[in-house]
């Protein structure tokens, strides 16, 4: 079949290394393996232009802002400034005027190569793949990562009221099928207009040839003077959702029983910062490993060397709607996880069985569940284990793909519009 994936996010460079952008690449892989032909539109590719690109197993439609778009963005950016003024009004505005030129854009190039189906992730604002789909009637599969106007209202400063609540409500309702990655985005897509036959979950998955059990390679241990420590681990976005606040305390209490051990932290973002400077005033700065940004195709043979891999989730205002990519890694590598109770975790994870769960927020469990693992080597070999066989057997990216076919199979033989 030929694919059109869409992803028309600003913030996604899809040959990045955010989790956003590894997502993308790897369905996108996922679909190539099954003998698809994909073409991905996008407009931004890099992030930084020191970041080596990643490999992209698909054709790539560079879609950029046009310069009156760019000008628009920054024009009144500088406004701002002068004015003191700091909102996400220049951001929003650009999204919407690239929105508008975009699906202009798509229709040129596609109306006399049309795709089979077309399969958007989903970004505020983003009406071009409802009308990309109406033009060339074909059908639109619509990926969900997040409740796009909550999270904007919630975590940005926003400057336009409740357009973007009104865009993503027209864009769901109108999608021939919606992917949501957890059961809170299927319900919230629903609570939005959405028909629920029409939304499905599909949680996010691994490449399991990269992703699986294996020992630590002695190369890696010794790049990073991990030496012959016992090691807790966490990979993700350094942000506060993810929990990452907690980790300087952990180590602190952890490190009383077990003076060698090292804490690796894979990832980057605004909480680096904080994070370096509490490992210092607690002289914990010798213990930790901050590796930073890494390509994703390094990530498993960092994981392989943790003891203990950990996903510290704080309780969030609103619902837990995360499908955690670090999840599946973790426990593809057959590394034991200790993880908060929350959301699709607890789905994931069966305690005691496949990793271990704590009650969100609550240290003294969090710091019960690790020292469990770390005191008991047999344990962490058995749950890693089960693991390994659970993510192998049921969240893959190559699952994934099979899914989408059939579902946009499904909706060609219905005649797919709405």
């Amino acid at each position: 079949m030929k694919i059109l994936y869409l992803c028309p996010d600003l913030g996604i460079p899809v040959q990045g290394r955010k989790g956003a952008s590894v997502h993308v690449r790897e369905l996108v892989a996922a679909f190539g393996r099954a003998g698809h032909s994909v073409v991905l539109a996008a407009p931004l590719l890099n992030k930084s232009p020191w970041e080596e690109p990643a490999e992209l197993e698909a054709q790539l439609l560079h879609v950029p802002p046009a310069p009156d778009v760019v000008s628009a963005f920054y024009g009144l950016k500088a406004f701002n400034e002068t004015l003191g003024i700091e909102d996400s009004l220049p951001g929003e505005l650009r999204r919407i005027l690239y929105d508008q030129d975009l699906a202009a854009q798509l229709k040129r190039r596609f109306e006399n190569h049309a795709p089979d189906f077309i399969y958007e992730r989903a970004s505020l604002y983003s009406t071009a793949g409802v009308l990309l789909a109406r033009e060339l009637e074909r059908p639109l599969i619509v990926e969900l990562n997040s409740p796009l106007s909550v999270e904007q209202a919630t975590y940005r400063a926003t400057g336009l009221g409740d357009l973007a609540a009104r865009a993503e409500r027209w864009a769901l309702v109108r999608a021939d099928a919606v992917l949501a990655v957890s059961t809170p985005l299927r319900d919230y897509a629903i609570s939005l207009g959405a028909e629920p036959d029409r939304v499905h979950v599909v949680p996010n998955g691994v490449d399991a040839e990269l992703f699986k059990p294996g020992e630590p390679d002695l190369e890696v241990r010794k790049r990073w003077g991990l030496d012959d420590d016992s090691v807790l681990g966490f990979v993700g976005g350094l942000r506060p959702w993810h929990g990452v606040e907690v980790l300087p305390a952990l180590l602190d209490r952890l490190i009383l029983r077990y003076p060698s051990l090292r804490l690796v932290i894979v990832g980057d973002g605004p909480l680096r910062g904080e994070l370096e400077h509490e490992l210092r005033e607690r002289r914990l700065a010798r213990s930790a490993v901050l590796t930073g940004s890494l390509p994703h195709e390094e990530v498993a043979a960092l994981i392989h060397q943790f003891d203990v891999a950990l996903a510290p989730y704080s309780r969030p205002d609103h619902d837990f709607y995360f499908s955690p990519l670090k999840l599946f890694e973790y426990m593809a590598c057959g590394v034991p996880v200790v993880a908060a109770a929350l959301g699709q975790i607890e789905e994931v994870v069966r305690d005691g069985e496949t990793g271990l769960l704590y009650p969100p927020g609550q240290q003294d469990a969090l710091l019960a569940a690790c020292e469990r693992l770390l005191s008991d080597p047999d344990l962490r070999r058995r749950l890693g284990r089960v693991a390994a066989k659970e993510i192998h057997n049921h969240y893959t990216w190559d699952r994934n793909a099979e899914r989408v076919v059939e579902l946009a199979r499904h909706l060609m033989a219905a005649g797919g519009l709405s």
